[in-house]
């Protein structure tokens, strides 16, 4: 049952934990892929810029017959449509979105038209062509700018997808609180637990005893108040062991603990301090009072059907604090009682008398 009641929530931890891994990875490739898209479109408005710049530089130089047009310059325009457009199949770089694709084909075939007219108008200056020239460097300024504002409504579009980023973001951050507040609840509660409790009984173990009656005491001895010990443990629980197995024997142990716990009062606490040895500590209570108290847990126990089939006896000693003794004498006390209990025939509670 210990392993089924911690088998669940670690179970929710692990799968919390791959959540927030997968997420990461995901959040991880989107940025990545929006980043490098957005780096691409930078790339494309800044060189459109230069395509434009260039054509208009171009046109100038051919108008001005100018001899500093050289075909090199001619050359790089090209080459900076060929970094977004394929030159045989006409197909576009994956970075580069269909509507701005579609803008860099109409400025192409626009340049293709201009790039013809200067080729001429060097060869052949007329007024004709001169015309030309000035009416196709207008389209191409035209469709720069619409490849530019494609671009830049492209860029706006995927940064505003950012959104999306946010969420993940979002959705992470609480699954990680989730595996925060698992921990806090379920590792802190299991731990505790563990340390301080019996894992066959349920009950208080000896280390919650130590703490318990070392405070106890100190209460007492400020106060002067009543503080009584009982101990007790099971009669012949060797012969249990051995004749029904110690599966058995841890039963009979649980069914203990059980019958103690419907036995004393609210103020008590019962703890198994070893073995088939187990302790209560009374605050407030004489020894006069742990007796009766005593013989009730005792006659519980006696009247109780355990899975054995047997009636089973507990023998019980008592001892009352007295100012100046220490945790250890008070055990003692009631340790040397219980002898005195299994000495006069078992089942059956005594008080230490000094």
């Amino acid at each position: 049952m210990k392993y089924l009641q911690y088998k669940r929530p670690s179970t929710y931890l692990i799968v919390l934990s791959f959540v927030i891994l997968g997420l990461g990875f995901v959040m991880a490739f989107y940025v990545h892929n929006t980043v490098e898209n957005l780096k691409f479109d930078a790339k494309i408005i800044n060189e459109t810029g230069i395509i434009r710049g260039s054509i208009q530089r171009a046109t100038k130089l051919v108008l001005s017959n100018s001899q500093n047009l050289s075909n090199e310059t001619i050359w790089e325009i090209n080459s900076l449509f060929d970094h977004f457009i394929a030159e045989n199949d006409r197909s576009r770089h994956p970075g580069v979105e269909e509507t701005v694709f579609l803008g860099l084909l109409d400025l192409r075939e626009k340049w293709f038209s201009l790039e013809g007219l200067l080729i001429e108008y060097r060869v052949n200056p007329s007024e004709q062509v001169r015309s030309g020239i000035l009416l196709e460097s207008e389209h191409c300024w035209e469709a720069a700018d619409s490849v530019v504002l494609a671009a830049q409504y492209t860029t706006e579009g995927k940064v505003g997808n950012f959104t999306v980023f946010y969420r993940i973001l979002a959705i992470n951050a609480i699954t990680a609180i989730l595996v925060i507040l698992y921990v806090i609840v379920y590792v802190r509660k299991k731990l505790e637990y563990e340390s301080s409790h019996d894992a066959l009984t349920g009950l208080f173990n000896r280390r919650s005893y130590e703490k318990m009656i070392q405070s106890e005491i100190a209460r007492c001895t400020r106060y002067s108040s009543k503080l009584s010990l009982i101990v007790f443990d099971v009669d012949k629980f060797k012969l249990i062991n051995d004749h029904n197995g110690h599966g058995a024997g841890d039963r009979v142990l649980a069914d203990i603990a059980e019958a103690v716990k419907d036995s004393i009062r609210v103020t008590d606490v019962v703890f198994r301090v070893g073995g088939d040895e187990f302790a209560v500590i009374s605050p407030e209570t004489d020894a006069d009072g742990a007796f009766q108290l005593a013989e009730k847990i005792r006659k519980r126990i006696e009247q109780h059907s355990f899975a054995t089939g047997n009636t089973e006896t507990v023998s019980l000693g008592i001892a009352e604090f007295k100012k100046g003794i220490t945790k250890k004498v008070l055990y003692r006390h009631a340790d040397t009682a219980l002898y005195i209990a299994k000495s006069n025939g078992r089942n059956r509670s005594e008080t230490w008398v000094k």
